[in-house]
């Protein structure tokens, strides 16, 4: 068992290794020589990483906002600046049960490409690892089922939602650009599904969001990474000087000035958004061909789900249009749950609100146009907000690590989840 455990927390469980693994598998099962095979791996991991890392750091940049927001708003952001920290604290009690339901919930996904009409294959497994530790913490906290048993359901429960996911957002993703060959497998999938009948129902697809015309003299805006620095050092600016130069310089900018601060965390954020393209287009290049051997000769038409960054370059006006609206949404939220005196502080956590709100933005723009964009984000924004207020009493100990990371299908299917466990009385 300690081995297995080891395997699965310090092998299966880093992406790199999946990735990997499906690209050699991809490539050998097309007889692909090892010429081709080992540099299309190493190209195929290495833009992942540079996804992943530039993700994780980018996220990480934002959170100043929330000691900025906090401050403007006189209430108490969660302590979040040391991530690595609050997710070892937060597996404590559901490390054993996370690890053994994220492997079997992996293979249950994988079975159901290979044997049922959904040939799906959940291929974000930093997606699925955590959405593993918010299913062994619902079980944990809210059953008196035993260890065993709380694995077996909750990997039954994994594998479903990796391949229903994978399947409703296949569905979705039709008019997407961009996103041929693939879904998507992202923690944002209940938001896109909103946001796209939103779009549907109530915008107009001729007004794409992406269309926006600009004057000439402006027209460097159309570059995304431009664009979002630019954005995020206004944000960062004005946020500083209503939080006050002073607080801003002492407490978030470590002796910075305001304007020096907000113009470097621009510039960070714009070279993690940089990096984030250049690996997208690596990864895509290596990770879809290769698949292509696993679709003809393994598991029969499958598809590969990805991460949401793989749409960002189709996208640049929604993604900063949805990280802004699901941010407004979010803080109004979180004031309306303190003026109704809700008994837990609930605030936005920002990483989730970037890319949950850029997907929404993306998938209500490609239903519904400008004002499908608009509405599907802000929407999310709520969805983030409220969900996560009812879903940090039910996880226990998890509850710091949701607090940074509860993404959008968190806060939608953890509640619905754990308030079925309830009605069941399984505890």
């Amino acid at each position: 068992m300690g081995f297995l455990l080891y395997f699965i927390n310090n092998i299966l469980s880093q992406p790199i290794f999946i990735l990997g693994l499906v690209v050699v598998i991809g490539m050998l099962a097309q007889h692909q020589p090892g010429s081709k095979i080992l540099p299309s791996t190493l190209k195929a991991v290495i833009g992942f990483t540079m996804i992943n890392v530039g993700g994780q750091t980018l996220g990480t940049a934002l959170l100043p906002l929330q000691q900025l927001i906090a401050h403007i708003f006189h209430m108490h952001a969660p302590a979040s600046s040391n991530i690595g920290a609050t997710q070892v604290a937060s597996l404590t009690d559901i490390g054993t049960d996370m690890a053994l339901i994220f492997a079997c919930g992996f293979v249950i996904n994988l079975l159901l490409a290979r044997f049922t009409p959904l040939k799906f294959v959940h291929l974000s497994p930093h997606v699925s690892f955590f959405f593993a530790g918010l299913i062994a913490a619902l079980l944990k906290f809210g059953t008196d089922l035993n260890f065993p048993v709380r694995v077996a359901v909750g990997s039954v429960l994994l594998g479903l939602y990796m391949t229903l996911s994978c399947a409703y957002v296949n569905l979705l993703i039709k008019p997407v650009r961009g996103a041929d060959g693939f879904t998507l497998a992202h923690s944002s999938s209940s938001g896109l599904l909103v946001a796209s009948l939103l779009g549907k129902f109530l915008g107009n697809k001729d007004h794409d969001l992406e269309d926006l015309k600009l004057p000439g003299k402006l027209n460097f805006l159309r570059d995304m990474t431009v664009a979002l620095t630019l954005v995020m050092m206004l944000l960062f600016l004005i946020l500083g000087l209503v939080a006050g130069p002073g607080f801003t310089m002492s407490k978030v900018a470590a002796g910075k000035g305001t304007v020096v601060f907000a113009i470097t965390k621009g510039i960070e954020f714009g070279t993690w958004i940089t990096v984030i393209l250049a690996g997208v287009r690596m990864m895509l290049a290596e990770i879809i061909p290769a698949f292509h051997g696993i679709a003809q000769r393994l598991i029969p038409n499958a598809k590969p789900g990805l991460d949401i960054p793989l749409l960002f370059p189709q996208y640049p006006t929604s993604v900063i249009v949805g990280f802004l609206m699901s941010l407004t949404t979010g803080i109004v939220g979180m004031l309306i749950l303190a003026a109704a005196h809700y008994p837990i502080i609930v605030f936005p956590a920002l990483i989730p609100t970037f890319f949950t709100g850029a997907a929404t933005a993306i998938f209500g723009d490609a239903h519904g146009g400008r004002r499908g964009a608009i509405l599907g984000s802000g929407a999310n924004g709520f969805i983030l907000i409220f969900g996560q207020a009812l879903l940090l009493p039910m996880v226990g100990t998890y509850a710091p690590i949701m607090r940074i990371l509860s993404e959008t299908d968190y806060c939608v299917y953890g509640p619905l989840l754990g308030g079925l466990l309830k009605i069941m009385h399984l505890n």
